[in-house]
Order: structure tokens, then sequence, then C-alpha cells
């Protein structure tokens, strides 16, 4: 891992992680009660004081603007790609930074290790609020001070109230700041299935369920009609065939197709289509279960291979500097372990990545149609030819189906939010052609910023690599 250039702060950061190394070798066995709590209290302060450098070394990156030299759109976004961040916890300390700036006695004592990071956190909800944001900075002591010495719970309880007896005057009421916040997201568990989160205003919430009743009202006489059909007039509310909780689901996908065929029927609208990317041995596997007389039990080989061939892969990267195990290194640009690659690799997921169950995509593929793609041996398509300006249709498609967001290291932009980008410039020296081998996918900020001298390559594996306009890669 490279040095810092000051020589006192790579001192301290050797005695940093030495003191730590010597805390896990000495290990954390608590005599009794009072002992715990004393060991708990001396960590959560070391823990507190380490946290508040992070955050105090994402502002100065900001500050300095260090992060523009490798394309990064912000700080935290450099600050995400370095040390392998989560995008929440990345923008936790952007929120804290910004809380230090404006209040010393909070970032204080966040240095000291008298507060934490849940309470830094809950002063950036309420420093947030534009409204009372400059009388948040008036009464910096005083929340400092509470912070530290209330229960969490207790204190959370306090600015709030605070929060509301400030934002009194000029604040709408509760149904218009609802209005003002709505928001609707789809979060995408492990295997694929989703959650719901958001909200809106109480009119648009009138609307809402009014419109999903009436979804769940035809859903429900859909049910009984079946039942009717199947057990006649003795048909009874235990025989129809999905539970309330099912047919509220199927309402809302009822009105979703109802959505997508009305916008398909617009003048100028298209049909809305879902692209569901699966690699042929899983696709053969899956229509083998689905299709064969015989059962396929046996585990699908590619388990006992495939995480060693990730290593492999990673192990291939060049090594910048033989860093220890235990040090973050660099981040490999490889694509996502979801790309197919020499047949060995497994995918079956949308264009942006979103898990899809291979057996539900098999059925849906054996009722529809099946869009037959060849790939090469780094999971590219192959060459369509030179006969456009622009990736338009299934070129466009094609460039975009072996990722899953933006090529650029540290960018996460969807990669149905980018651009089909030439590697090789069409009108350049090269003159590089409209084929999805001299294409990848570059979000609008990123597919400019190769106006400024930064070159892009992607190697025989398939790896994305990103140089600056002095040579250096970025990694």
């Amino acid at each position: 891992m490279a040095t810092a250039a000051d020589p006192e702060v790579a001192a301290a950061l050797d005695r940093f992680h030495a003191a730590a190394a010597d805390l896990v070798a000495v290990g954390l066995t608590p005599v009794d009660g009072d002992d715990a709590a004393a060991v708990i209290r001396g960590l959560e302060a070391g823990a507190r004081i380490a946290s508040a450098a992070q955050v105090d070394l994402l502002d100065e990156v900001d500050r300095l603007g260090l992060h523009h030299a490798d394309g990064h759109r912000t700080a935290k976004v450099m600050v995400r790609h370095t040390a392998h961040l989560s995008d929440a916890e990345a923008l936790r300390r952007a929120k804290a930074a910004r809380v230090a700036r404006d209040l010393p006695e909070v970032a204080a004592a966040f240095r000291a290790g008298r507060i934490g990071r849940c309470q830094v956190d809950r002063i950036a909800r309420t420093h947030a609020n534009p409204r009372v944001r400059h009388l948040l900075v008036e009464v910096d002591g005083h929340v400092a001070v509470l912070a530290a010495r209330l229960p969490y719970r207790e204190f959370d309880r306090h600015l709030t109230d605070w929060e509301r007896l400030a934002d009194e005057d000029g604040a709408e009421d509760a149904a218009e700041r609802a209005d003002r916040n709505r928001d609707f997201r789809i979060g995408i568990n492990l295997d694929g299935s989703s959650c719901f989160d958001g909200g809106v205003g109480s009119l648009d919430t009138a609307v809402l369920r009014d419109v999903h009743g009436h979804f769940t009202e035809a859903e429900l006489a859909a049910d009984w009609a079946e039942a009717r059909e199947r057990l006649g007039d003795a048909a009874t509310f235990e025989d129809l065939r999905r539970t309330d909780a099912q047919r509220r689901a199927d309402a809302l996908m009822a009105i979703m197709r109802a959505a997508a065929s009305h916008q398909a029927a617009q003048p100028g609208g298209s049909v809305i289509v879902t692209n569901v990317v699966v690699d042929l041995a899983t696709f053969e596997r899956h229509l083998r279960r689905v299709c064969s007389a015989e059962p396929v039990t046996d585990p699908d080989p590619r388990v006992a291979t495939m995480l060693g061939d990730l290593v492999a892969d990673l192990d291939a990267e060049p090594d910048p500097g033989a860093a220890p195990e235990a040090e973050l290194r660099p981040e490999p640009t490889p694509r996502p372990p979801r790309s197919p690659r020499d047949g060995t690799g497994f995918r079956c997921d949308t264009l942006d990545g979103t898990p899809v169950d291979p057996a539900s995509a098999t059925a849906s593929a054996l009722l529809g149609h099946v869009r037959r793609v060849v790939v090469g041996a780094d999971g590219v398509v192959v060459d369509l030819g030179r006969r456009s300006r622009l990736f338009t249709g299934a070129r466009r498609l094609a460039v975009l189906i072996g990722e899953t967001t933006c090529y650029w290291p540290g960018c996460n932009a969807p990669v149905t939010h980018c651009q089909a980008d030439h590697l090789e410039g069409f009108h350049g020296r090269t003159r590089g052609p409209t084929d999805p081998r001299n294409g990848g996918p570059a979000c609008g900020f990123h597919n400019r910023l190769k106006e400024h001298g930064f070159t892009v390559h992607r190697d025989e594996r398939g790896h994305w690599h990103i140089h600056r306009p002095d040579g250096t890669e970025i990694t």
C-alpha cells in the first residue's frame, strides 16, 4: 500500500495500525460487568476518533479538489471507490463533513470521541433542513453537549422537538411536506425479489388507493370466476386460488402492464421491453429442467470452479505494490462477476444487473421469444460492422449487455442510463468502427471526460483500463 506523502501522517498511520493490531492481539475479554462497560466505552471512543478522521479526510479531499484528477464527480465518489464503501456509507461521511464545517463544537466533540457517528448522522438530518440550518448553527454548543450526555433515543426526541419548533414559521403542514418529499423506490433483495419504499401526499394517496383498489377488486372477481367454473355455486372464499396479499401484488403488476400498453399505444410511444440476459449454459440447464423427462438433480458444475476462476482473474491483475493481505488494495476493474466468460461465467439478470430467477427467465422465454446474441471469449458481442455513426438498436444493446454500470472506476451509473461510447473515436485517428468490440457503456459525464485526454481500453479478458492524460492508470 502506498505510503502517505507527509512523513508525520505516515508515522501516525503506522502507530494507529500498530495500536489496533495490539488491541486485537491482546483480545477483549472483560472480567466482569464494570470491566465490560469500561472496555466498551474505551473502544467506542477510539472508533469515534477514527470515524471523525475519516470524515475530515473526505472534507480535505473536497476542499483541495483532489477528486477531479481521476475523473471522480465528487470527493464522496472518490472515497467510496478507493475505500470500497457502500453508497450509503459514503453519503453519511459526506453529510457529516458538511456538519463539521458549520458546527465546530459538534465537530470537536466528534474528534474527541465524546459523540459518535449515530449522533452526527442524526444532527446531519436536521442540518439538511435549510429553514433551520442557521438556527442550528447558533445552538452548536448546546447540541454538542446534549449529544454527548443524553442516551441516543432521548437526544433524538429532543432534537426532533426542537426542529419542529424552529420550523414552525413558514413550514408547510404535514400533507405539504409529504408531497414535497414524495418518493418511490424499488429495493432489490439478493435473490432478485423486491421490496417497495416511499410515500406521497394525501391527495395522491387517495388516488393510488382508489386505482389499486379497483384493480384488486378485478383480481378478486377473476378468482371467483375461476373457482365457480371449477366448483360451481359450492365454491367458497377458501377455494380461491390466491390470497388477499397475492391479489394485491398482482393488482400492482396489472396496473404496470396497463400503463405499459397505454404508453405503447400513444403517438410516438413504444413497447416497453424488459431485457433479461442469460448465459447459454444456465439457459440450457434450466431448459432441460423444464422440458426433460429426467429430472436434473446434479449441482451446476460451475459451482466448484466459478469463485476460483474469479480469484484467478484478480490474481492476474498487476499487483501495484505487493500489499499485505490485511490492507486495502486498489480496486481492480474486471467486468462484474455476472458476465459470462468462455462459457464458465454465470449471468441471469437485467441489463442493470438486477438478479432474475433462471427458472422464471426460462419459462418466460418459452412463452415468448428468445433473442440469440453471439459473444466472443471475452464476453463481448461479435462485430456487427461499421455502418452507422451511432450505436442504435441491437448495436446499442450489444454494447450495454456485458456490463451493469458505467465502465469508469467508482461510477455506479446504471448501464440503462449510459451512452454507448466509442472506445476508438469514430472520427479519430484510427477511425474506430461502430461495432460492439469498439464500444462500452459510459455515463454522460465520463463520456465527455474522454475529450480531455483520458483513454479507455478493454483487454483480452474483458477487463477495463482507464488512463489519465499523463498515461498512468486509474486503479
